[in-house]
């Protein structure tokens, strides 16, 4: 038995073993680390390199290595650049054959898409101005409820829709042509196009889409005629009215038509224009623009004539408190024809009495502080023009509240609209 195994013993001994390591080991690389990499250096050991020395030479490069790791994992723990000797004892060790450079994560890279996105999205919801949008369609969806005739709700959608857009697209174009104006005031100095978030361009090629969808839902989903009133809107604020700013104070009475056209939009919707109802609800509109806006300049009259607007407030200022008084005192006729032409009741002009003499009050403070003021040569007091300042906020906010109110009365308020009421509930 031992004869049989004796070439195993052979194969096996310690001897042979040995012979085979020491005839191997002259090729064989010790320092196997990744950060200095040495199979990227094709260096052979010398014959004649002692055994000590080749020792302590892999104890040196381990160390450096072990001093390069700790180093580079103590800078990416804390999130911090590597240091220039790092770098340089990382590109001595390791000689790295082709370029690395990090691709972001999928996850990172569909966050980031999908915040651009609606950064995008928000930038052109802004060019519509939301709150004047809002405001226009909310008067003409409130004229379309007073109106005498029939009200459907597929009408009202296309309508209110409708309006919007048009509405919107007027915004638009008016931000896409005066960049230059609204970056001088701290007013507009946050719109899109100022930022530089949207081009012109953009923004007349926007209008221009969601101007076209808007009238065209109107014609089809409405009639032809309110289609036109929306389209003549367009142009009238985004062409006419923007130009006029820039040349004489009239533009203010152009801008109350603008914001009396949407009461004709939502009343031709399902009546006929030739009603003096209609006329009566688009003067109201008309009307409130001016204590509105009058009110809104009159404390920012130097910005507008900063940034090269011709208005009532910094032209003539005893005229735009007049103008606004005027207008305010207007509105107690136009609420009574309502009521005489059988569109709203005969409690509705007692009822709105009370917000419009709340209006006409304060149009007359601001109207009798501004007399005072320009009552003499030498021009109003430092007293008196924060006083002015002080009636002309009052009034603006009040016309804010003033015009919902009044809307909201006539709906109301609307002829026979309890004896349907009573006579539904009762059936």
């Amino acid at each position: 038995m031992s004869q049989k195994f004796l070439p195993l013993s052979r194969i096996h001994s310690v001897n042979n073993f040995n012979f085979f390591f020491q005839n191997t080991k002259r090729n064989l690389l010790f320092n196997h680390n990744f950060i200095s990499n040495q199979f990227l250096n094709k260096k052979r050991l010398s014959p004649g390199l002692k055994s000590s020395n080749l020792h302590s030479s892999v104890k040196i490069n381990s160390h450096n290595s072990a001093s390069v790791i700790e180093n580079v994992a103590s800078k990416v723990l804390t999130c911090q650049e590597s240091d220039e000797k790092s770098s340089q004892s990382l590109g001595e060790n390791s000689r790295i054959p082709f370029k690395y450079t990090p691709k972001p994560s999928p996850a990172i890279k569909s966050s980031t898409t999908k915040a651009s996105l609606r950064d995008e999205i928000k930038s052109y919801v802004k060019l519509t101005k939301p709150n004047l949008t809002m405001l226009v369609t909310l008067s003409c969806i409130c004229s379309y409820a007073i109106s005498p005739l029939s009200v459907s709700l597929q009408e009202l959608i296309f309508l209110t829709v409708g309006t919007t857009l048009c509405s919107g697209a007027a915004n638009a174009i008016n931000m896409g042509r005066e960049p230059d104006f609204d970056r001088q005031m701290p007013r507009t100095v946050g719109r899109p196009v100022v930022r530089g978030l949207i081009t012109p361009n953009q923004a007349y090629n926007f209008a221009a889409i969601i101007g076209s969808i808007g009238c065209t839902m109107l014609w089809f989903g409405v009639n032809p005629t309110v289609s036109l009133l929306g389209f003549f809107n367009i142009i009238l604020y985004a062409w006419i009215y923007t130009s006029m700013k820039r040349k004489s104070i009239i533009n203010t009475w152009l801008g109350a038509i603008v914001g009396a056209i949407p009461p004709l939009m939502g009343w031709a919707a399902s009546s006929s224009l030739a009603h003096p109802g209609a006329w009566c609800l688009a003067g109201l509109l008309y009307a409130w623009q001016f204590p509105h806006f009058n009110a809104l300049s009159h404390n920012i009259a130097q910005q507008y004539k900063s940034a090269g607007y011709v208005m009532t407030a910094a032209e003539n200022p005893k005229l735009n408190a007049r103008v606004a008084l005027r207008y305010s005192i207007l509105m107690f006729p136009l609420c009574f024809g309502l009521s005489y032409f059988g569109i709203t009741d005969w409690v509705f002009p007692f009822d709105s009495a009370i917000a419009n003499g709340w209006l006409t009050y304060l149009a007359f403070q601001f109207w009798d502080q501004q007399q005072k003021n320009y009552k003499f040569e030498s021009g109003p007091t430092k007293q008196g023009i924060a006083l002015a300042g002080i009636h002309a906020k009052k009034l603006f906010w009040c016309s804010v509240w003033h015009l919902p109110a009044v809307l909201i009365l006539a709906m109301l308020h609307k002829k026979d609209q309890w004896n349907r009421l009573y006579n539904y509930i009762s059936f």
